[in-house]
């Protein structure tokens, strides 16, 4: 069966919004007393999370009293400052999506907070590219389940999913999807069936 549709994760597969988001972690940490310095490298290490398991595993000098108004500041600081400042795309992106969109319908599922998916559309322009998507701060659902959500709103008959980490294929394969490993990204998966080194393989790529 022809492919007839792509699906992106977001962080490490289309653009690193790190040094935004470390921002945005440091600002709330420091807004509720504590002084606290993440690094973009552990912002990078635990992309691909759920935001529940982040918060728990790497925010546990939070009190428990105080973390409903972190996630609360954090939220509102990840959103204004990703309107303001954005992310970097990799390389080739922009113009692969595009030539992509010719063949493909394309859409996003990502662990992310409710609005972010939406930041980094609006801030590249993105509106005509993306059919729908996703994000585990709607539902709360797990990344396989929302991978599902696309497939089953939109009537996807062989879709594809392209992201970067094992927690990508693990969800994508639970999903009953199959998996392209976008090998420049943040993780690092064992020998994948495909991969791409560089997002524009995806144009030459047999898949």
């Amino acid at each position: 069966m022809k492919r007839d549709s792509i699906i992106f994760d977001l962080d490490g597969t289309l653009w690193d919004a790190s040094e935004t988001v470390v921002r945005a972690f440091n600002d709330s940490i420091q807004a509720i007393g504590f002084d606290i310095n993440l690094t973009s490298q552990t912002v990078r290490d635990f992309s691909g999370m759920k935001m529940d398991d982040i918060f728990t595993q790497y925010f546990s000098f939070v009190p428990k009293g105080k973390l409903k108004e972190f996630e609360t500041i954090y939220a509102e600081k990840e959103s204004q400052y990703l309107q303001q400042f954005g992310g970097e795309l990799f390389p080739k992106v922009k113009e692969t999506l595009e030539k992509l969109a010719e063949n493909y319908r394309l859409f996003i599922v990502s662990n992310c907070m409710k609005g972010y998916i939406e930041n980094f559309i609006g801030f590249f322009g993105f509106e005509d590219l993306f059919q729908d998507f996703e994000c585990f701060g709607n539902y709360g659902l797990p990344k396989d389940k929302n991978i599902r959500l696309i497939v089953e709103r939109n009537n996807l008959q062989n879709p594809v999913y392209v992201g970067d980490t094992i927690w990508d294929k693990e969800s994508s394969e639970k999903a009953g999807v199959d998996f392209i490993d976008a090998a420049y990204g943040f993780g690092k998966i064992e020998n994948p069936k495909v991969q791409i080194q560089n997002f524009e393989d995806l144009i030459t790529l047999e898949f």
